[in-house]
């Protein structure tokens, strides 16, 4: 099923502008497209690693990812 969802991000989590009903540990697949410019502003290659590696972590630490631990920084 293809559903587009619109999210903002803040404080390394994906938050959905509307309500997004989904059962409990459903996998999803997300595709990123940033429409905000404050975000095309970060081109250091250290500091994309430093926010990939957060997000990471807050997704791994999920209730999401309690079933699911295949996330890896290089997917």
């Amino acid at each position: 099923m293809l559903k587009k969802v619109k999210a903002t991000y803040r404080n390394g989590t994906f938050i959905p502008n509307t309500p997004c009903y989904l059962p409990n540990h459903t996998e999803v697949e997300l595709m990123i497209d940033v429409t905000s410019e404050s975000a095309h502003s970060i081109v250091d290659r250290e500091t994309c690693k430093q926010i990939l590696d957060a997000l990471l972590s807050r997704m791994r630490k999920s209730s999401l990812m309690t079933q699911v631990n295949r996330v890896t920084l290089s997917e």
